[in-house]
């Protein structure tokens, strides 16, 4: 494999036309890739290709989910009830060998309904959360045993999910309040 020679002829560079020109140029040259790219992921989510004869670009979206398994125990594939919708573009000029990256959109989602689901229908949360329930069914003070739930899943939730905007954390952290007291039977404030 070559590397990018900074002495190079631009009568050397190959004709990149299309998606598959880059991909099939990025895998035969040794280029160095940015951060946590790959030419899978470039294969499998590259979009929005734009071609020249200096550079070509693309983007990415991506969809991390701090603590949150995409997947079911069974297996099948299931949407995460909280998640980042990332947007980057990626450029490179193959005169200089250098990448250009730009974060073109960040937003976080979260689902309600899979959130509960999540927390309160999936091992190994279930059990918490049956647990603490129980405990509040028997409790003199059932505020008390929401409360300390509460704050051990803000803990949590605040070390999972630190680049959370704070109005987004408030609001899965109230809907998991209303369904522990719906579930434990406790006054919905």
């Amino acid at each position: 494999m070559a590397e990018f020679d900074p002495n190079h002829d631009d009568s050397d560079l190959p004709d990149l036309a299309d998606r598959d020109d880059i991909v099939w140029f990025l895998e035969q040259n040794d280029i160095p890739l940015p951060d946590r790219l790959t030419v899978e992921k470039i294969k499998s989510r590259g979009s929005w290709w734009a071609i020249n004869e200096e550079s070509f670009s693309f983007r990415i979206e991506r969809h991390p989910s701090g603590s949150f398994f995409a997947t079911s125990p069974g297996g099948r594939g299931m949407p995460t009830p909280a998640r980042w919708h990332v947007r980057k573009q990626y450029t490179y000029d193959h005169t200089t060998g250098e990448w250009d990256v730009r974060e073109q959109m960040r937003e976080f989602h979260f689902d309600p309904g899979l959130l509960v689901d999540a927390e309160f229908e999936r091992l190994p949360k279930k059990e918490i959360w049956d647990k603490a329930i129980a405990r509040a069914e028997d409790a003199d003070d059932p505020e008390d045993v929401l409360n300390e739930q509460l704050a051990a899943t803000e803990d949590m939730y605040r070390s999972a999910f630190t680049t959370v905007p704070e109005e987004h954390l408030d609001e899965m952290l109230a809907v998991l309040e209303r369904e522990f007291r719906r579930r434990a039977g406790i006054d919905l404030d």
